[in-house]
C-alpha cells in the first residue's frame, strides 16, 4: 500500500482512519477546514480589493501630480516669455487656463 511507503501519505491516512470512526471528530474536523477555506477565501479577497483600492489612488494621484506639473511648466515657460500658443500647443491647456496662470 502506497499509504505505508510514504510517511506523508501514511499520516493523512491515519487521521483519517481516526476521524471517520468518530462523527463528532468527523464533524469537528470538516468545521476547521470550512474555517481554514473560509478564512483563506477572505483574505484572498481582501487582498484583491486593496489591490483595487491602490491602483485607484494610485491613478487618481499620478492624474493630480501630471496635471500640477504641466500648470507648473506652463508657468515656466510664461516667465520666460514664451508665446501662449507655444505653451498651448505644448502643453494642451486652453489659453483661459494658460491666462489665469499668468495672474
Amino acid at each position: 500500500m502506497i499509504a505505508e511507503k510514504d510517511p506523508y501519505i501514511k499520516s493523512a491516512y491515519d487521521q483519517l482512519q481516526i476521524i471517520s470512526q468518530d462523527e463528532q471528530k468527523r464533524l469537528e474536523y470538516e468545521a476547521r477546514e470550512k474555517a481554514i477555506h473560509d478564512y483563506n477565501q477572505s483574505m484572498y479577497e481582501a487582498e484583491l480589493r486593496g489591490e483595487k483600492r491602490g491602483e485607484q489612488r494610485g491613478e487618481q494621484r499620478g492624474k493630480l501630480y501630471g496635471e500640477q506639473r504641466i500648470r507648473d511648466t506652463a508657468r515656466k515657460l510664461l516667465s520666460l516669455g514664451v508665446d501662449i500658443n507655444i505653451i498651448a500647443e505644448s502643453t494642451n491647456l486652453s489659453f483661459t487656463e494658460i491666462e489665469a496662470l499668468k495672474k
